[in-house]
């Protein structure tokens, strides 16, 4: 039987509190160690000081500070391509939204605590 492995640490940037909590309480479920920013400017700094550290970034797509380009555009330059990026946003269209910022991966919000696990831990999208 095959063990999920669950990722390194992930980001969360998300100006909703109760959803970096909700994040931050599957994180600890599943052993992954979370860092968070309440808006694009704390989480760039954050990326900026844990270089190679951070393994996934959940970004929200409205957000006050940055616009969402800006932001996304910024985020992926710093990570790379081998840092995945998943939008999470409640936004029509989610989709569409993503594929502005150039995301591949999305979710919609309100999300279930078994997709962020999924996320989390290798089989994510």
């Amino acid at each position: 039987m095959s063990r999920k492995v669950c990722r390194d640490t992930v980001l969360v940037i998300d100006d909703d509190a109760d959803f970096r909590a909700l994040i931050e309480t599957i994180a600890e479920l599943s052993m992954v160690p979370m860092l968070q920013a309440p808006d694009c400017r704390k989480g760039l700094k954050i990326l900026e000081r844990e270089h190679g550290r951070i393994k996934m970034v959940f970004l929200d797509y409205f957000m006050p500070g940055m616009e969402p380009v800006k932001c996304a555009a910024a985020i992926i330059a710093k990570t790379g391509p081998s840092v995945p990026v998943v939008l999470v946003t409640a936004a029509v269209n989610p989709g569409a939204r993503a594929a502005e910022l150039k995301i591949s991966r999305w979710i919609s919000k309100p999300v279930e605590a078994s997709v962020l696990k999924s996320l989390l831990c290798s089989g994510g999208p």
